[in-house]
């Protein structure tokens, strides 16, 4: 990515319609998929004072990211949630799942702070599950290919101008929510190559279903939250809908 004003090619849904992108106020709501079809959760985006927040409003409340001015970001499950839930944690572990220190020693490099991974396939929520969604929420066009998925970058940017998506990239600038005086927040869609984060949804998936005691510990269907690293210090997450399938006997 690099610094533009120029603006880039790809579907969303505002509601008003007359909305006008990139949006420029805090919060900024956003998920990937359509109105009328399906969609992932939606994310909250929110800047106060000069310390950036993330955390999804729907199955996942507890998780939230915190991107602090103090240079200190962090992935961590909700105090409010480790209170009512002090079994959840192992004993000697933090809430805090990373704690990291970005760079801005270059002032051009935009800084990614987390993002959100979308596969077509996992698009789960149907639009009588969105009833109580406010009409604020962005929805970011799913990629046509299923071999490939959709983006939400929240990304830390060393000026005001909005990010132009580098060239052969499918993607948008959602957001551009002012951070002190220099910086902004910018919200960013693109459509990508998974890489290997189909892998690390299938490792992780069998893991978990080895230490419940076999995938007949799993309920007959749910959601199956993922989080990792890309780049190393770039943490992401995805939701994957999955559905128990017993087999019959003699099948």
């Amino acid at each position: 990515m690099v610094l533009d004003e120029e603006p880039t090619d790809m579907h969303m849904w505002v509601n008003p319609p007359e909305t006008e992108l990139p949006l420029s106020s805090s919060p900024c709501r956003v998920a990937v998929g359509t109105p009328s079809g399906p969609s992932t959760n939606s994310w909250r985006i929110w800047v106060h004072g000069d310390d950036v927040y993330v955390k999804c409003r729907d199955h996942f409340r507890e998780f939230k990211v915190s991107l602090h001015a103090s240079g200190i970001w962090r992935v961590a499950f909700t105090e409010e949630f480790i209170r009512s839930r002090p079994d959840f944690l192992p004993e000697g572990k933090d809430r805090v799942l990373k704690r990291w220190q970005p760079s801005f020693a270059d002032p051009t490099r935009p800084v990614i702070g987390f993002q959100v991974a979308a596969l077509t396939p996992t698009l789960h929520l149907k639009a009588q599950d969105r009833r109580s969604w406010p009409d604020s929420v962005v929805f970011v066009e799913p990629p046509a290919d299923n071999q490939r998925m959709a983006v939400l970058s929240v990304t830390v940017v060393q000026s005001h101008k909005p990010l132009r998506i580098a060239a052969g990239t499918r993607g948008a600038v959602i957001a551009v929510l002012p951070l002190g005086e220099h910086r902004t927040v910018q919200v960013v869609a693109t459509h990508e190559s998974p890489g290997d984060i189909t892998a690390t949804i299938e490792d992780e998936f069998r893991k978990a279903a080895h230490q419940l005691g076999g995938p007949s510990a799993f309920p007959e269907e749910g959601l199956f939250f993922v989080w990792g690293n890309r780049d190393v210090d770039i943490p992401w997450v995805t939701a994957v809908p999955f559905q128990r399938l017993d087999r019959q006997e003699g099948a």
